[in-house]
């Protein structure tokens, strides 16, 4: 192998790749990362065996090879220089880098030995416009469990049914839904799908799109009964799928509400950030709400700390009345994931979930359980 391209872009794809690379002791060479030249393309792969991925960056290639390099090594190596070439040569198993005043050899591995990476065959998709499909998964992954025994909960919901396409995340204390509708996505499924992503892989594939260039303005989903494939320009990313049914969500979204709010997101942002700070261990706020001075309490106490308090104005209020306790930082979550200026929070009883979007919004809720009073 004898391969000349871009600094900058070499690291971006080794820098994606590195993040994929397993730590597995018993396995060392998913530590690695594999090499491989095709005309004048360079393929870069990496996996845990449960995700794995691939990158093409374009150079001149002056002859072919592939070689395994250890992941980690060779990014923190590659993030070091300021050169603008880089020269990558293939030196029995080794490789050989050099970039202006650097020459530096990486002992590597047999590629043989290399799992390979998976193509998802099927003929199945989902395209949405990049950005749509970044702002949609990163307003839901806020809900995804990290750690629950529940395997469902630890992922990513993508329920594609009445021609709308539904993301959903939820830890079981809060949901999130964000539904793309019918003339936003482009799909030959004619089916109703449901399939549970990982975490892991939704994160990974966040920073995938934070990374690609307006020029790849297209996510493409193509998912087969136990693993997924999303391309994102000259992307691979192949995850295998949660094999679990996810709890019915629509049934736990209420419909009607017996107290609605409508505030400036900012001003209660600012105050729950504030009144947070002296909240207990269960991290619990409690908000009254005064649908005849139009105005919402907040206040919270920490008998070790001190305690805190602060009154919003309501743009408008309908209803009884209502004192109610949420965890803060589950609050802060929906409110940052909200993308208007005014939000709506609809409540009934202390003991019930609350139901926070934008005013005029409804593609995106996200519903939180209270914390019931003692």
């Amino acid at each position: 192998m004898k391969f000349t391209t871009l600094v900058e872009n070499f690291k971006k794809a080794v820098n994606l790749a590195e993040r994929i690379s397993g730590r597995n002791i018993t396995l060392p060479i998913l530590s690695n990362i594999f090499i491989k030249t095709n005309k004048n393309k360079i393929y870069i792969s990496a996996t845990d065996l449960d995700l794995g991925i691939e990158l093409v960056v374009a150079g001149k290639t002056e002859k072919e090879g592939a070689v395994v390099i250890p992941a980690k090594t060779l990014s923190s190596f590659l993030n070091n220089l300021t050169e603008e070439k880089v020269v990558l040569e293939q030196k029995d198993k080794n490789l050989r880098i050099k970039s202006g005043k650097y020459t530096t050899i990486f002992q590597g591995m047999n590629p043989e030995d290399f799992p390979i990476i998976p193509e998802v065959k099927t003929d199945k998709y989902i395209e949405i416009e990049k950005d749509l499909f970044k702002e949609a998964l990163e307003q839901v992954i806020v809900s995804v469990s990290y750690s629950s025994p529940k395997p469902e909960l630890n992922g990513v919901l993508l329920d594609l049914s009445s021609n709308n396409l539904k993301l959903v995340g939820t830890d079981s204390f809060r949901l999130s839904k964000k539904v793309i509708e019918e003339g936003k996505i482009k799909t030959n499924i004619k089916d109703e799908l449901q399939i549970i992503v990982p975490l892991r892989c939704a994160q990974e594939l966040l920073r995938i799109l934070g990374e690609e260039g307006e020029n790849n303005s297209l996510v493409k989903i193509s998912p087969d009964p136990n693993q997924i494939q999303f391309t994102v320009g000259d992307i691979r990313l192949i995850s295998r799928l949660i094999n679990a049914q996810y709890p019915p969500y629509s049934s736990v979204i209420p419909q009607e509400f017996k107290n609605k709010i409508i505030l400036s997101k900012d001003e209660m942002k600012e105050a729950v950030k504030v009144v947070g700070l002296f909240s207990g261990k269960i991290n619990d706020i409690k908000l009254t709400i005064k649908p005849s001075s139009s105005e919402l309490f907040l206040e919270s106490r920490d008998p070790n700390v001190g305690q805190s308090s602060s009154v919003i104005k309501l743009e408008e209020a309908q209803g009884e009345g209502l004192e109610i306790s949420f965890n803060y930082r589950y609050l802060l979550d929906g409110l940052n994931s909200i993308k208007e200026e005014k939000v709506f929070l609809g409540l009934n009883k202390e003991t019930s979930p609350g139901v926070l979007r934008g005013k005029d919004n409804t593609d995106y809720i996200y519903i939180l359980m209270p914390i019931k009073p003692v």
